[in-house]
C-alpha cells in the first residue's frame, strides 16, 4: 500500500524524536511502506537504522500497546521487533514505536516465487517452528498483557452483513451467491468454532516474513496478535503460498493438514479479501477496493474457494 503523509510529517516527526531521543533528529527520515493500520518510516543514523511505526487509527494504536507489553516476553528462533521506545504519534492517535531495524527483506508473494522460496527447504521448516512456538505462549499470560479473546462467529457474522451490503452488489449475480453462500456455510457449522484458544499472530503473511538469501530471518507486525482459532495462523499463507506449501508447514509441525482446515481456509481466503473491499469502499482507498474485487473475483472463478 503507498505510504501518504501530510506535507509537514517530517518535522513534525523530528520535534517528537527531539524530547525522546536526540540521536534520531538528525537522522535521514524516509517513507518505508504502509498498511492498513499503520506507516512505517525508515530513520539511517551512522550507528544504525530504526524502524518508526505511526499508527493511523486507533486499531493501530491499540495493537502497538500490545506490542509493547507482549514482545519482551516472546522468544522465538526468527528476530522479532525489539522496540527502544514509544511516544507520542504526532501524525494520528496514541503512540508510535521505534525499533532497530529487523534483518531481512519485505518480498511479495510474487518475489517470493521468483526466488524459488516456495520451493525452498528452509521456510516452511522455520514457519513451522515460529508457529508453535507462537501457539506456546501461554494464554493467560497473553490475556494479562492485554491481548483480547477474537469471537470469529461474532465478527464474521458481522462480516457477513458488511459484505451483503456492500460488496455482494459489485459482482455478477453467480459469484456474489457463491460468496454468500461459501460466508453463511461457515457460520453455520459448530465444528468450525470447536477449538483450543490459542495465542497467535493473527498476520503471518509473506511480507511480514523477512528474508535473507534463503532463509527466513525476521518476523514483523505483532499488532494483530489475538487469542483465538490457531489455524487462523495458516490463513494467509494459504492465500498466498498455496495449499501445497502449508502442507508442508503442517508436516514440519507433525500434523497433517485436515478437510476441516481446509475448508476453513478456503473461506478466510474468500472473506479476508471481501472485507478488505469493504474497507476500501468506507474509507475511500479506490486501489484496495479494486485490487481486493479483482482478486476476489478471480478466486471465485477459480473454483479453488469451492469444497474439495
Amino acid at each position: 500500500m503507498s505510504v501518504d503523509l501530510p506535507d509537514d510529517w517530517d518535522d513534525r516527526v523530528r520535534t517528537v524524536l527531539a524530547t525522546v531521543s536526540p540521536d534520531l533528529v538528525d537522522a535521514r527520515l524516509s517513507p518505508l511502506g504502509a498498511g492498513l493500520d499503520s506507516v512505517a518510516l525508515l530513520a539511517e543514523t551512522p550507528s544504525g537504522a530504526y524502524v518508526l511505526r505511526l499508527p493511523k487509527e486507533e486499531d493501530g494504536a491499540e495493537g502497538i500497546e500490545r506490542e509493547a507489553r507482549l514482545l519482551p516476553e516472546l522468544s522465538l528462533d526468527l528476530a522479532v521487533p525489539r522496540f527502544a521506545f514509544t511516544a507520542p504519534n504526532p501524525l494520528g492517535p496514541g503512540r508510535f514505536c521505534c525499533y532497530p531495524v529487523v534483518p531481512g527483506e519485505s518480498l511479495t508473494p510474487d518475489e517470493w516465487a521468483a526466488r524459488g522460496l516456495l520451493e525452498a527447504d528452509a521456510p516452511p521448516r522455520q514457519i513451522a517452528a515460529a508457529v508453535e512456538a507462537i501457539h506456546a505462549f501461554p494464554v493467560e499470560r497473553a490475556r494479562a498483557l492485554g491481548v483480547l479473546d477474537r469471537d470469529l462467529r461474532a465478527d464474521y457474522a458481522d462480516g457477513l452483513a458488511e459484505t451483503r451490503a456492500e460488496v455482494a452488489p459489485l459482482l455478477p449475480p453467480d459469484e456474489a451467491s457463491a460468496l454468500l453462500t461459501a460466508w453463511a456455510d461457515y457460520l453455520a457449522d459448530d465444528a468450525n468454532f470447536t477449538y483450543e484458544p490459542t495465542f497467535t499472530h493473527a498476520d503471518l503473511s509473506l511480507d511480514h516474513l523477512l528474508v535473507t538469501g534463503d532463509r527466513i530471518s525476521g518476523l514483523i507486525d505483532f499488532g494483530d496478535i489475538e487469542i483465538g482459532d490457531p489455524d487462523y495462523d495458516l490463513c494467509y499463507l494459504w492465500a498466498e503460498a498455496g495449499p501445497a506449501f502449508v502442507r508442508r508447514v503442517q508436516k514440519h509441525r507433525g500434523r497433517a493438514l485436515t478437510p476441516r482446515q481446509e475448508a476453513k481456509l478456503r473461506f478466510w481466503a474468500l472473506a479476508e479479501l471481501a472485507l478488505d473491499v469493504a474497507h476500501g469502499i468506507e474509507n475511500d482507498l479506490p486501489t484496495l477496493r479494486d485490487d481486493s474485487l479483482a482478486e476476489l473475483r478471480a478466486l471465485l472463478r477459480s473454483g479453488r474457494a469451492a469444497p474439495r
